[in-house]
């Protein structure tokens, strides 16, 4: 059988694409307007990724395909007593963008990938509307955690699967947590990213050493006059016998090696992403930490391609 087309759009680095063609699928065509992350992309994925404004593609000129891929940026959230739509909001124009391409390229598939407020902003409207633009389609919304898919990591997403073949379900979870020491375990000195890390102040550096694994910046002595508003991610020590908290951008969170002094490296932050090592990010340091805080784990999009292949098929 033929592999299955996918189109990808707000591709990042390639998190969700890497997963989906590990299931079998072929990516016909990408996205993505950060020039760092293309240059990863098509470094470790190929030359298909585009490097625009999704604004300006017509998409006459893209090629057909089977599946729709993707998670546009949303900002626009409100309370729940505005009275115009969510999706008019400017902010919010590149989830339109992405039910553009779904309505005029009519895949059997598409794949929404958002932040899990998307489901209940608005009592649900923003979801409704969604649902209401994409009319053709049945879709089962779920918010998914990686770390119930195989990845060292606490990361909750809401993922939309619209069908127009029947109704296509998440995938079930798996029932073994891996924890970071696990997804950390004999990583070669000479892997790529592996010798990148944000180096950090003396006076940083203090503050790291006094923080137990597992333990944030509120652990610090009174002394250094921490905020209580301060997140509970920041100055964090990984565990090693529990998965990680949520990545976000590892160098300005300031996320901590279990048993190092220091900030976890680029490679590090790619075994909890559940990249493989042979997976290189390209582009400045600040670039490679924000295009792992951005992507989508691998591990778990295949999951979900797994599921979905089965219904292509």
């Amino acid at each position: 059988m033929e592999k299955p087309k996918v189109i990808s759009l707000f591709s990042g680095a390639g998190g969700m694409d890497l997963g989906f063609v590990n299931a079998g699928f072929e990516i016909v065509w990408a996205i993505d307007f950060e020039k760092e992350a293309c240059e990863t992309y098509k470094n470790n994925l190929g030359d298909h990724i585009v490097c625009e404004d999704i604004s300006t593609v017509n998409t006459d000129d893209l090629p057909d395909c089977d599946i729709i891929i993707g998670g546009s940026p949303c900002q626009g959230f409100s309370n729940a007593n505005r009275k115009t739509n969510f999706l008019d909001n400017p902010k919010n124009f590149l989830v339109r963008e992405y039910l553009r391409v779904v309505k005029d390229k009519r895949p059997k598939v598409f794949v929404l990938e958002n932040v899990p407020r998307l489901i209940s902003a608005g009592e649900g409207k923003f979801l409704k509307e969604i649902k209401e633009q994409l009319y053709e389609y049945h879709i089962e919304v779920k918010v998914m955690n990686a770390v119930d898919h195989g990845v060292a990591q606490k990361r909750r997403r809401a993922i939309l699967i619209g069908s127009r073949i029947g109704r296509v379900f998440h995938p079930a979870n798996d029932s073994k947590v891996k924890t970071v020491s696990e997804a950390l375990e004999n990583i070669p000195k000479d892997a790529p990213n592996q010798s990148e890390y944000r180096s950090s102040r003396e006076t940083t550096i203090q503050k790291i050493r006094l923080i137990e694994q597992g333990r944030n910046a509120h652990s610090l002595p009174e002394s250094y006059n921490i905020s209580p508003n301060t997140h509970q991610n920041v100055y964090r020590r990984l565990h090693p016998n529990e998965p990680s908290h949520t990545l976000a951008h590892a160098g300005k969170s300031v996320m901590i090696h279990p048993t190092e002094d220091r900030i976890i490296s680029i490679r590090e932050a790619a075994r909890i992403q559940s990249f493989p090592d042979d997976f290189t990010f390209y582009g400045d340091l600040n670039s490679k930490y924000q295009q792992l805080a951005n992507a989508v784990p691998p591990k778990m999009a295949e999951d979900i391609a797994n599921e979905i292949i089965k219904y292509i098929k």
